[in-house]
């Protein structure tokens, strides 16, 4: 199969894993969130919201620095020691909330949330060097079959746990069940693909080579950290200003923005090994196929955005219960920052192809330090609606705006603005189709 076929593939198969999932999350995710309640359900994200905070120490080992470490002889060693960081990580982050509850105290039911969801934290980093490793061989459809048994069941078994009248702390219960089995499966897949044919099996913990990855990917670590924090933060000064229903209100429209995202995560992960590739053979064609790709993504997200604000608008009472309705507006401004975010979907994998991570760390710490200014402003005054607009500026800023003031990341902005223009893509698209056509015609 070329390499076009192999990505094209590969995408497909991350977008059936995202729309498969969509149609779960309607099936039942909608009904948990209308029969907990706002309240509740406001617990369990910012429970959510907390744990989320754990990835602080798991991307100290980058996803796209680890990529560049597999060799056809030395896959194996970097899959095992990845699995062997990021576990040992979980297995600390365990303990925290143990120390937070008999030090300082803490909600029962957040407790109880809080120690199931650092299980399941430690079930999923067990097999994370295998996705990896997956993603890095464009074989998505692993992850993808795994995802999907996984899901179908733990859905039925929240379905179920509804029709019973089980409390909410059985949903992150539930999770534990679902990455146990999806631990597993991706185990097995990786070992009948690969394990099989070596033959030597010898694993061992590679600290120089941990060292190596954390030491090469510390600036976009850093990065992330603050983009983390201004991602998550929205949720906790909500509840501080607000209180848990709120939580529960704006996660709702948070998720919504999530599915409007749903294709950037499979098309940025699925693009970086052929821009990589690109960028070793020539960079005059590397940058033609960044430009036209970001085009592609930002021209598709701007009519999908503007098309999916009127579809929220008019079908969300239908779906969701009376007390969720200011979700739509938080929607509305969480879907023009999701906009912003396709717009510079392959800004991130572009600094790591060209090692230019450094500055990142300033601009994220910036944009960081205004989004929190920013909610302690606009929530007291707007509510969850000023949450949002916070976001939507930081993004502006973040992925955006900054660049231009950066000499390294002046080029990435360039893009990103000629990404925006119609015209250019129409032209690459007749050219493409005329050169297609006088290929087959020779």
């Amino acid at each position: 199969m070329s390499g076009g076929g192999k990505i094209t593939k590969n995408i497909a198969w991350l977008m059936f894993d995202q729309v498969f999932i969509l149609v779960l999350q309607f099936a039942v995710g909608i009904k948990i969130a209308n029969y907990y309640g706002a309240e509740l359900y406001g617990k369990y994200n910012y429970a959510v919201s907390l744990v989320a905070f754990s990835a602080i120490f798991f991307e100290l080992l980058n996803s796209r620095v680890i990529k560049k470490y597999y060799t056809d002889d030395n896959f194996n060693n970097v899959v095992h020691n990845v699995c062997f960081f990021r576990n040992t990580m979980a297995g600390i982050i365990f303990f925290i909330p143990i120390v937070i509850k008999f030090t300082v105290g803490m909600d029962n039911l957040i407790f109880y949330m809080l120690m199931l969801m650092c299980l399941d934290n430690i079930l999923v980093t067990a097999t994370y060097g295998v996705e990896n490793f997956f993603e890095f061989k464009l074989e998505s459809r692993r992850i993808v079959i795994s995802n999907n048994i996984v899901k179908v069941i733990s859905y039925t078994l929240q379905y179920l746990a509804m029709i019973f009248h089980l409390g909410i702390v059985v949903l992150p219960a539930i999770r534990c069940i679902g990455n146990l089995i999806r631990m597993g499966i991706l185990k097995y897949q990786y070992r009948q693909a690969y394990l099989i044919k070596l033959k030597n099996l010898e694993k061992r913990v590679d600290r120089d080579l941990i060292l190596r990855i954390v030491d090469e990917g510390k600036f976009l670590w850093i990065s992330y950290i603050s983009f983390l924090i201004y991602t998550q933060v929205d949720r906790l000064m909500i509840k501080y200003y607000m209180g848990v229903a709120d939580v529960g209100i704006y996660t709702i429209g948070f998720q919504l923005s999530a599915i409007l995202a749903i294709l950037l995560g499979p098309v940025e992960n699925s693009l970086f090994p052929k821009m990589m590739e690109l960028y070793r053979k020539d960079y005059k064609e590397y940058y033609n196929f960044y430009l036209f790709s970001n085009t592609l993504i930002t021209q598709f997200y701007f009519v999908v955005t503007l098309l999916s604000i009127v579809v929220v608008k008019y079908t969300f009472k239908y779906v969701y219960a009376q007390e969720y309705l200011p979700a739509i507006g938080v929607y509305t401004i969480l879907a023009a920052s999701i906009f912003i975010k396709a717009n510079a979907s392959l800004q991130t994998g572009h600094m790591t192809i060209k090692k230019i991570t450094k500055k990142s760390f300033y601009k994220t710490l910036t944009s960081l330090i205004i989004n929190i200014i920013l909610n302690a402003l606009l929530i007291p005054k707007y509510g969850i609606n000023g949450a949002a607009i916070a976001t939507l500026i930081t993004q502006f800023i973040a992925l955006f705006a900054i660049d231009f003031f950066i000499a390294e990341y002046r080029e990435q902005a360039l893009v990103q603005l000629k990404s925006l223009n119609s015209f250019y893509l129409l032209k690459e698209l007749i050219k493409k189709y005329r050169s297609r056509k006088e290929s087959q015609n020779v």
